[in-house]
């Protein structure tokens, strides 16, 4: 039964996915973004208001975390406490693959017992390997089959150009996602619980072990810390996963509010130094440019009012009149850059023909569709802002008007002039025949009899 729940559970979200995301278009920022791939998504509306190479297949870093704790939490949907009660351990299969790799850890030992709610922060936050794969050992009994569940989870999302070869990122061949993706499954693993307080938890205390007394973990988002973060700080951001790699750059997906507006923002292989070989943060730098930019230029826009009429559409047999007012069937607002004008939004209006009473108010009888540089933002009923009634006499004086006229009226007219005039000459042929006989008949009794002019004797 949780199996079918969490089967049902993604479909509906893919569903979300695919159809929320009104607004098939995006704005330009005026300046330089410095990572390969980026995707900024509108959490209030779905809008997708900036992409760059948000399709293109790079490598994900420790952002595949994120789909790690999504398998993780969909095992305790039911019973999120118990996260906080179900400790594990790793068997060295979980830490082989780590030595000399330089990876990060919090120093979770073999044979250590964690809890499943510590590993969770020490995978977000810390972005430790080791708790990746304790988690992946002992969810799916292998590391490899924790793999094949994560890329079961990343189809049943709609992800499809992702794919995982293991549960902490680190490079391998065959282990790739997309910005895009990526969005998908971060916003997927937001529905979850616990799953955003985890990611966006500046630090977390660790309880004590056998290995260790309590000790505290602080995220490598350095953004959201006055302290370590520098110039990098950014007091709206917050979370959810860093990642860095020789062969992937800086990748980063995080959350930003301010006033009023929430943004998912998403990352990909940002420079890992300047032209100097300074080591430089420009994963940080892109997404505080890139979010001031949204919180200034971008505001949620009122583009069609659902009240406002829009077109007339003919109508025949109406009482009264032939023809009814059709409006938005709703109004439609979304994510807009501000230094545009709405004027420059193009309106294909599409309406109905042929439509007869009686008409309700609310049918359909027509299309919006709203357009900008040749993309289209959305697709609008219009419906019939009254009811109209129908005329009995106005459908038949227009029978009567529609015949007269018609192909079938002129073939009406034709036979019966062709059937007039066979008529006429049949009386007239008829009238001659029986004038001719009745004259005949006149001669005949007009004609005396012949007497013998010999006497009888």
């Amino acid at each position: 039964m949780k199996k079918k729940l969490s089967i049902m559970i993604c479909l509906v979200f893919t569903f979300v996915m695919l159809t929320c995301s009104v607004s098939a278009v995006t704005f330009t920022p005026d300046f330089e973004v410095y990572s390969e791939a980026a995707y900024l998504v509108s959490l209030d509306t779905g809008d997708v208001v900036y992409s760059k190479n948000a399709d293109e297949q790079l490598v994900p870093a420790s952002l595949t975390k994120i789909m790690t704790a999504v398998i993780l939490l969909e095992q305790f949907e039911d019973d999120i406490s118990a996260l906080s009660t179900t400790y594990v351990c790793g068997t060295s299969a979980c830490f082989d693959e780590l030595y000399l790799t330089g990876c990060s850890t919090a120093d979770i030992q073999i044979g250590e017992m964690v809890s499943y709610k510590d590993l969770l922060y020490a995978l977000m936050l810390r972005s430790a390997c080791e708790a990746a794969n304790i988690i992946a050992y002992n969810v799916a009994g292998s590391l490899e089959d924790f793999a094949e569940m994560m890329n079961d989870k990343a189809k049943e999302l709609g992800c499809e150009n992702t794919h995982f070869t293991n549960a902490h990122g680190l490079f391998v061949d065959n282990h790739y996602t997309t910005a895009h993706d990526m969005a998908i499954i971060t916003q997927y693993a937001m529905t979850l619980p616990m799953f955003t307080e985890i990611s966006c938890a500046e630090s977390y205390t660790m309880e004590a072990t056998a290995y260790h007394e309590e000790r505290t973990i602080v995220h490598t988002n350095y953004m959201m810390s006055k302290t370590n973060g520098g110039d990098y700080y950014y007091e709206y951001v917050k979370g959810i996963k860093t990642g860095t790699l020789d062969e992937a750059g800086r990748c980063l997906v995080s959350l930003a509010y301010k006033d009023g507006y929430s943004y998912l923002l998403v990352t990909l292989g940002a420079p890992m130094y300047d032209d100097a070989g300074n080591t430089v943060y420009y994963n940080f730098i892109d997404h505080k440019n890139i979010y001031e930019w949204a919180f200034k230029n971008l505001a949620y826009t009122d583009i069609i009012n659902g009240t406002e009429e829009t077109a007339e559409v003919a109508v025949e047999y109406g009482d009264g009149q032939d023809y009814v007012i059709v409006v938005p069937a709703e109004s439609f607002s979304m994510i807009w850059n501000t230094n545009i004008s709405t004027s420059s939004i193009h309106e294909v209006i599409t309406l109905s023909s042929d439509v007869v009473a009686p008409v309700s108010a609310g049918d359909v009888l027509g299309t919006l569709e709203l357009q900008y540089g040749g993309e289209t933002l959305a697709v609008i009923d219009l419906v019939s802002a009254t009811d109209l009634a129908r005329s009995e006499s106005a459908e038949t004086l227009a029978i009567m008007q529609s015949f007269i006229g018609s192909d079938q009226f002129y073939k009406a007219a034709m036979y019966s002039a062709i059937f007039f005039l066979v008529y006429t000459v049949l009386i007239i042929v008829l009238k001659i025949i029986v004038h001719r006989v009745n004259k005949k008949r006149v001669k005949v009794y007009a004609t005396p009899k012949r007497t013998s002019s010999k006497k009888k004797w």
